[in-house]
């Protein structure tokens, strides 16, 4: 069916917006969170007037457990607020409204971020601001999630969600080649910011803020109405948990699949999460890099992915999020074995680069998977439950990195760990009969059997 013009134009526009979003937001996730401000937390800020490599050593790591136990009290806190904010969205319909509120607080968590000095005293602090922000984010995401089957069809809702995963890794390039150029590299960058206190580090959020806003800003003014599914009912907290109790239960009696998908994906997809999240220390201490070489290989890491998840959407497209999914996590784990065989910075550069090949694909399919199998209505409220499931096991990526470096020895060997949660997310998925949920839209008749 062809839309009337007047239709297909805001609905171009959305889709532009949606996919801005994901390149604005993927500036946190990247300069802030991954290879550039918490480093320097965990770092510099952690091990400032320790004296001595003893010292300077027991100083970073305990600036990895502070930054560490923050984020696991804030992954508590997604989990109580997410199916709660979701079930209000989609109850009230406050979702375009909660959208907004959630990302400007993003934006002015990462603006405080300066406040965070080369002094050992503002490791807390630092660490806590980082965490806010996660929070935040996550809750976010969980709001422009829901987004994605009202700009879209069945048809073609993999292309249009592998192209926003895609934006955002290209906005991450470009954005950590900017913190690169103008505040690292040479000497403090080419705006000159003077490194004392660690004045051009403390300079980067504000500069990421500015990223932020920029790039979500559209879908904040454009993003479909949303209309309140129960207008007629008063929202309170304790009957959007009770109604969040009930929908638990009433999965397990009558969606099974859906409380499948929930687990099984939440597994496999904090496998993915820790990748990203493990690289630069990878990279810095099991094999050496310096900060501007894990910056170089963190831009080299995005290409590669945003190439991959654009490539991915169209696959899902024609042949379904279920063999993409499968897919991808058996790549990531042969791939893994590889960089865990050959301790070399060639086969990490090699083997680290092709796994981002495969990690935005599932990740854009388990999103597009999760629309497919939301009854209409429920999209929001589905998001959150996805998020809350994802962290309740959000420790599983990380946690199997740190025990296997335990019990192994080595920082190379905590690869082992995340292969290790990464096959058992997929074997946890392998069973679950999807039906046409799973298959292209082309391919999945109304009446098709499970």
């Amino acid at each position: 069916m062809t839309l009337p013009a007047a239709v297909r134009t805001p609905l171009r526009s959305q889709i532009r917006a949606f996919a801005l979003w994901d390149g604005g937001m993927s500036a946190f996730s990247s300069v802030i969170l991954t290879f550039v401000f918490a480093t320097y937390v965990t770092s510099a800020v952690a091990a400032e007037g320790a004296v001595g490599e003893a010292a300077i050593a027991a100083a970073r790591d305990h600036g990895s457990q502070v930054l560490t136990a923050w984020q696991a009290a804030g992954a508590v806190l997604v989990a109580l607020l997410a199916p709660l904010l979701g079930n209000l969205a989609d109850a009230g319909g406050a979702r375009n409204t909660l959208l907004r509120i959630t990302t400007i607080a993003t934006i002015a968590v990462v603006a405080l971020m300066p406040l965070v000095k080369l002094d050992a005293s503002f490791l807390h602090l630092g660490a806590a601001l980082i965490a806010l922000a996660v929070v935040t984010s996550e809750l976010a995401g969980v709001f422009v999630n829901s987004v994605l089957p009202e700009i879209s069809t069945p048809q073609d809702r993999g292309r249009i969600s592998g192209t926003a995963w895609a934006v955002g890794y290209w906005g991450s390039i470009l954005c950590l080649v900017l913190v690169l150029v103008l505040f690292i590299m040479p000497g403090t960058g080419l705006l000159g910011i003077s490194g004392e206190g660690g004045g051009n580090y403390r300079a980067i959020p504000l500069f990421v803020a500015l990223w932020i806003l920029a790039g979500t800003l559209p879908l904040m003014l454009r993003a479909p109405r949303h209309p309140a599914r129960a207008a007629a009912v008063r929202w309170t907290p304790w009957q959007g948990y009770a109604s969040i109790g009930r929908r638990v239960m009433r999965a397990l009696r009558d969606e099974p699949v859906m409380l499948q998908y929930l687990v099984a994906s939440a597994v496999y997809r904090d496998g993915l999460g820790a990748v990203f999240s493990v690289a630069g220390v990878l990279a810095a201490i099991a094999y050496g890099f310096s900060t501007t070489e894990v910056i170089v290989f963190g831009i080299a890491a995005n290409l590669v992915a945003g190439l991959g998840v654009f490539l991915g959407g169209r696959v899902d497209d024609r042949i379904g999020p279920r063999p993409v999914i499968i897919g991808g996590c058996l790549g990531v784990i042969a791939l893994g074995l590889v960089v865990l065989a050959f301790d070399s910075p060639a086969a990490f550069w090699a083997a680290g680069l092709a796994i981002c090949l495969f990690v935005g694909p599932v990740q854009s399919s388990s999103r597009n998977l999760l629309t497919r199998l939301s009854m209409p209505g429920r999209e929001t409220e589905n998001f959150g439950l996805y998020a809350t499931t994802g962290r309740a096991l959000g420790f599983l990526g990380t946690g199997a990195f740190s025990l296997s470096v335990a019990l192994l020895g080595g920082t190379r060997m905590g690869i082992l760990g995340i292969i290790a949660v990464m096959a058992v997310g997929l074997l946890a998925f392998l069973p679950i009969r999807l039906g046409p949920a799973g298959r292209a839209a082309a391919l999945a008749a109304p009446d098709s059997a499970p």
